[in-house]
C-alpha cells in the first residue's frame, strides 16, 4: 500500500468494490472518512505477525485513514486512479525485472501483470494488493512434493488468495470455495484476468 497515497488507496479501494468514478467523486464530494472495512481489512492481523509489529501497524493505519477526504470532482477522481494504476504497473514491471520473469501481459485496472518463468517452467501472477503489497504466486500443484492439507504454507496462501478475493471483489462457486488453495488459487486468478472494468456509468436520459 506504501506505494499509494490515502487518496490514490481509497480510490483504489472503492473503484475495485464496483464503483465507477462518477460514483466515487459524488461519495466524497462534500467529505467523507475513508471506508470503514478498508480500514477493517487492512488492520486484521496477517498471518505470524508478531503481537508488537501488528500494534504498530494497526497505530499507523489508523492514524492515515483518520481524516475526511474530499473529491472534487470526477476528472479529479480519474486523475488518481490514473496516478495509481501507473504506480502500480511500475511498482510491477519492476519486481518482474526483479525475478527474471518474462512478461506476458499487464492488466493495469486490475493491478495484474501475468508472466512466465523458464527456469521454473512455471506461470507467475503478480498481483497488486492494498494490504500485503505486491504478491508473486507461481503456479503449482505441490510444495516440495506436499498436497495443501500437508504443507506448511498452507495458511500463507490462504491469507494471499483470501487478500485478492476481498480487494478484487470476486466471487467464488461454492464447490470453488472447497477447493484446496492450488485449485482455488486458478479459479481466483482466471476470475482476475477475466474481471470486466466499468470506469465510468452514463447518465441515463
Amino acid at each position: 500500500m506504501e506505494i499509494l497515497s490515502t487518496h490514490e488507496a481509497v480510490v483504489w479501494w472503492e473503484f475495485h468494490q464496483g464503483l465507477p468514478t462518477t460514483e466515487i467523486a459524488s461519495k466524497y464530494e462534500r467529505g467523507r472518512k475513508p471506508p470503514e472495512n478498508l480500514v477493517k481489512h487492512l488492520i486484521r492481523k496477517k498471518y505470524e505477525e508478531g503481537d508488537l509489529d501488528y500494534e504498530i501497524r494497526v497505530k499507523e493505519i489508523k492514524e492515515r485513514f483518520k481524516d475526511k477526504l474530499v473529491f472534487k470532482d470526477t476528472p479529479y477522481v480519474s486523475r488518481v486512479l490514473n496516478r495509481a494504476r501507473e504506480k502500480i504497473v511500475k511498482a510491477l514491471k519492476r519486481l518482474a525485472r526483479t525475478h527474471r520473469l518474462d512478461e506476458v501481459r499487464v492488466q493495469d485496472y486490475n493491478g495484474l501483470l501475468v508472466s512466465f518463468d523458464y527456469q521454473a517452467n512455471a506461470k507467475v501472477y503478480m498481483v497488486f494488493t492494498l494490504k500485503l503489497g505486491v504478491i508473486v504466486w507461481y503456479k503449482h500443484d505441490s510444495y516440495a512434493g506436499r498436497l495443501c492439507p500437508e504443507c506448511p504454507k498452507e495458511g500463507e496462501c490462504r491469507e494471499i488468495l483470501d487478500t485478492i478475493v476481498k480487494e478484487y471483489n470476486i466471487t467464488l462457486r461454492p464447490d470453488e470455495l472447497d477447493l484446496q488453495m492450488t485449485e482455488r488459487s486458478t479459479a481466483i486468478f482466471e476470475r482476475l484476468t477475466e474481471k470486466e472494468i466499468l470506469r465510468y456509468k452514463r447518465s441515463e436520459s
